[in-house]
C-alpha cells in the first residue's frame, strides 16, 4: 500500500478512487478520543526511563534496555505472566497492584500496538509519561495522536526513508479495506 500513498494528501490512490483514513474512523470505528490534550513528546534531562518503569509499574528492568527508552517486548511479557503467577489481581488487591497492573498492560497496548515500530522485539518507554496519572489517560487525544503517527509511518515509507511501516494495523486494515472492498 505504500506504493498507492500520496504524502502530499495523505490518501491512498486505488483503482475506485482516492481512499485515506481520517479522525472520525479512528473516532467511530475504534472509540479512540480526538478531542482533549495532545500528545507530545518531551524528554527531561533528568528521566531515567528504567527507574521510571520500576517507580510506576514495579518492573526492574535487568538487560532488557535497547539504548535510552527502549524495552524488549518479551521481557515485559515474561514479567506479567510471572506477577499474573504469583500475586493474581483480586478484589482484596491493594489499588497500588492494580495500578501497577494497568501500567504495564497500557504499556503493552501504546508502545506494541497503537504505537509499534519496524524494530518488533523492542517498544518506547516514552508512554510511560502519559500513564503515570491514570485518571488522566480520558483527556488525552489518542485517536488523532495514532492516526497522526500511521500518517508519518507511511509517508516516510513511501518518501523511501524506511522499508516497513509500523501503524495502527487494525485501523489501516479496517478503513482501507472497506475501500477496497468497493473495487
Amino acid at each position: 500500500m505504500t506504493e498507492r500513498w500520496q504524502p502530499e494528501t495523505h490518501t491512498f490512490h486505488l483503482r475506485t478512487g482516492e481512499a485515506t483514513i481520517t479522525l472520525q474512523d479512528v473516532e467511530v470505528i475504534y472509540g479512540l478520543h480526538i478531542d482533549g490534550q495532545a500528545l507530545y513528546r518531551v524528554e527531561p534531562s533528568h528521566l531515567s526511563y528504567p527507574q521510571e518503569l520500576t517507580r510506576l509499574t514495579g518492573f526492574v528492568p535487568q538487560r532488557d534496555m535497547r539504548g535510552r527508552s527502549r524495552l524488549l517486548r518479551s521481557s515485559l511479557h515474561a514479567h506479567l505472566r510471572l506477577v499474573h503467577l504469583q500475586h493474581p489481581i483480586g478484589e482484596a488487591s491493594p489499588q497500588v497492584d492494580v495500578d501497577r497492573r494497568a501500567r504495564l498492560y497500557l504499556l503493552i497496548i501504546f508502545g506494541g500496538i497503537m504505537f509499534p515500530n519496524t524494530l518488533g522485539a523492542d517498544m518506547s518507554m516514552r508512554y510511560l509519561l502519559f500513564i503515570e496519572d491514570l485518571d488522566q489517560l480520558g483527556c488525552y487525544s489518542w485517536g488523532a495522536a495514532v492516526l497522526a503517527y500511521m500518517y508519518r509511518e507511511f509517508d516516510r515509507a513511501s518518501m523511501g526513508e524506511r522499508l516497513e511501516v509500523a501503524a495502527f494495523s487494525p485501523l489501516f486494515q479496517s478503513s482501507v479495506g472497506m475501500n477496497e472492498s468497493k473495487e
